[in-house]
């Protein structure tokens, strides 16, 4: 009986680390986030003539998903070194497995978006429209 109660034990914090690896990267992104705001005001600023809300805010959310994507690949290569450097080996490589996941998952919506920039400019989309 007392086995059943440290399984659930262990799998309580191992769910509780894999909520907090998708937490660190979210905070990560977040932070790199602010950074290249930063960036793009300043760049914005001293840029000569009028401020284009529509191209900044393009740009802003252009950094957004960037920043979103650069945590996730970097955390692939960045976790298994803080897993072998830290005593927490079971934080750090759910963090792993959430920059796993959150890889695959960005690389897939980068294949169907280029996918349908393709079909939006392919002769025939337009042509049978």
């Amino acid at each position: 009986m007392e086995f059943i109660f440290e399984v659930i034990d262990w799998i309580g914090e191992a769910f509780k680390a894999f909520i907090g690896g998708f937490a660190r990267l979210f905070l990560a992104s977040l932070l790199l986030w602010m950074v290249s705001l930063v960036f793009l005001l300043f760049r914005e600023l001293f840029r000569p003539g009028d401020l284009n809300f529509k191209e900044y805010f393009k740009d802003v959310w252009k950094f957004f998903k960037l920043s979103f994507e650069v945590v996730a690949y970097g955390a692939l290569v960045i976790a298994p070194i803080l897993i072998f450097r830290s005593d927490d080996t079971m934080t750090y490589g759910m963090v792993w497995v959430a920059s796993m996941i959150l890889s695959f998952v960005f690389l897939y919506i980068r294949k169907q978006a280029r996918g349908a920039k393709r079909k939006e400019n392919s002769f025939r989309y337009h042509r049978f429209k």
